[in-house]
């Protein structure tokens, strides 16, 4: 009677995720199918958070409070708790856990970090301690929160999905974001910081600083962007944005002589290049 009431009041701890800490649960060896060779803390061969204290060959079952869990080496160094964060420690082999005890939407479990509750912010964190939240915190730039490793990471590194709105690589209206793509110059390099055409404003354009963090920027008035070139050039020689200051009055001379050829055969165009500068790069 006594040992199927120890079995059943153990079953119960692991069911509804009572935090052990250094509790004995089980004390009985015919309780368990463990066998001690040597005194000392052993993992469990399937739990991770679960460990077996051996004295004089007798087995005793422990559970890490919740959210930590076994680490062996703390555990031959002789530390009280050997348990310790999921983060240090390899659970591959022995993946089950306990049930979480009272977990709320940011502290899935007792003790630990964890990401945000809305898949979409990606860029937040929250450490929770004896089940209470203790802090937020945010990532910095276009670091993410990886929920595998506990660290702020590069996103392709951090291989979150679904979380594009929830980090700073579009602009406040939604109307542009970077996504990583890697852009070549006309001189076959790798431009760190690449830019891309406003589809709504020739005079426009979009950088990728880094890659991931969008800035809006302009040409010099009289200036449009070349997606050819990725950089600012007179109108006419971009296609799709020929004659954009036309109705500019600034400029209503220029565009008034630009199809005309002066006596001496030479296009008005070309005197009136050095006007709009011809030479200026994207600011």
């Amino acid at each position: 009677m006594r040992s199927t009431l120890l079995l059943l009041l153990a079953g119960l701890a692991v069911v509804a995720g009572i935090p052990q800490g250094l509790a004995s649960v089980d004390t009985d060896p015919t309780l368990s199918n463990f066998v001690c060779e040597d005194d000392g803390v052993f993992a469990d061969s399937e739990q991770c958070d679960m460990y077996w204290e051996c004295k004089a060959g007798k087995p005793t079952r422990h559970y890490c409070v919740d959210g930590l869990v076994f680490d062996h080496f703390k555990g031959l160094a002789g530390h009280v708790d050997p348990c310790d964060s999921p983060f240090v420690v390899d659970c591959t082999d022995r993946p089950f856990l306990q049930e979480p005890t009272n977990p709320t939407l940011e502290c899935i479990r007792r003790h630990g970090t964890f990401e945000d509750p809305d898949p979409t912010v990606c860029n937040k964190y929250h450490v929770c301690k004896d089940g209470f939240l203790e802090a937020t915190h945010t990532c910095t730039g276009t670091l993410l929160f990886n929920p595998n490793t506990g660290n702020c990471e590069w996103p392709h590194s951090a291989n979150r999905v679904g979380c594009v709105t929830a980090i700073n690589n579009c602009i406040k209206d939604g109307s542009f974001c970077c996504t990583g793509i890697e852009q070549i110059d006309s001189r076959g390099v790798s431009n760190p910081h690449p830019t891309f055409p406003n589809l709504n404003d020739c005079q426009l354009f979009y950088v990728c600083l880094n890659k991931m963090t969008p800035q809006a920027s302009s040409c010099n008035s009289g200036k449009v962007f070349n997606e050819a070139t990725h950089l600012c050039d007179l109108p006419e020689n971009v296609p799709e944005c020929e004659g954009w200051f036309r109705d500019d009055p600034r400029y209503q001379d220029y565009y008034y002589d630009l199809d005309s050829t002066d006596n001496t055969g030479t296009s008005k165009t070309d005197s009136k290049t050095s006007d709009i500068g011809a030479q200026d790069k994207i600011i």
